[in-house]
């Protein structure tokens, strides 16, 4: 099987996820990765700010913010629930959480702060979006589904739901059902180039050859497909 080389449209998922178009969510793993023994500060590289005594609270959250954006998903999970459990009259901390669980790979937990969320904030797409995203990587797919559509109809211009929805479809074959998806969202071109290297990450060799030069007979081919469509031909 071919190794992927790029996929033309790349979304991010909102509040606090990090995701790719190819369902890739950023690793934990570092080739440089710190010791389990280090700081919170050393792990970042960064100072913390400073606290007043009575802050450890405050000061575990922030850590635990910073250590979402490099990717200690385990980590940012320790300190949320160790700060949530110094003060459990406030409200819960479900909106770093849910995605720090997830992660981490703790999708039943995370998917239960979710459920929460969405439940408190119905209409907010971005939220539903990445709910959806979360059962998706917990390998709900018939859920994430209904969760990417609902996405779409409280936003239908919501190009990142309408990406993900386009791509668990094609994942599953269904490939005019996400072309119905995509092309609107992102383009003709854009939109057979990416069913192409879900085809190449399926092991479907021949679908990703239909894929790729349907989408380099458009005039908006981008460059990736004909650098697909080589590495497919090369001996």
């Amino acid at each position: 099987m071919l190794k992927l080389l790029m996929i033309l449209v790349v979304v991010g998922l909102s509040s606090g996820c990090n995701s790719l178009a190819k369902f890739k969510r950023e690793d934990a793993k570092s080739e440089s990765r710190p010791k389990p023994t280090d700081s919170p500060a050393s792990q970042l590289g960064v100072a913390l700010p400073a606290m007043k005594p009575g802050d450890d609270r405050e000061l575990k959250i922030i850590a635990a913010d910073q250590m979402t954006k490099h990717g200690y998903w385990s980590e940012a999970v320790e300190l949320y629930l160790e700060a949530e459990a110094m003060a459990p009259r406030k409200s819960k901390l479900d909106a770093q959480l849910a995605p720090a669980l997830a992660g981490a790979g703790q999708y039943s937990k995370s998917l239960q702060r979710y459920r929460g969320l969405v439940k408190d904030n119905p209409k907010n797409a971005s939220l539903v979006n990445n709910y959806a995203f979360t059962l998706m990587e917990s390998g709900d797919n018939v859920a994430a589904e209904t969760e990417f559509r609902r996405a779409l109809k409280l936003d239908p211009k919501f190009e990142n739901a309408a990406v993900n929805l386009g791509l668990l479809l094609a994942r599953q074959q269904r490939h005019d059902e996400a072309l119905a998806v995509l092309i609107p969202a992102i383009g003709e071109a854009a939109a057979h180039h990416n069913l192409g290297v879900v085809a190449i990450d399926s092991g479907d060799e021949e679908t990703a050859r239909k894929q790729f030069a349907i989408a380099a007979s458009l005039p908006s081919a981008p460059k990736a497909t004909h650098e697909f469509i080589a590495a497919i031909e090369r001996p």
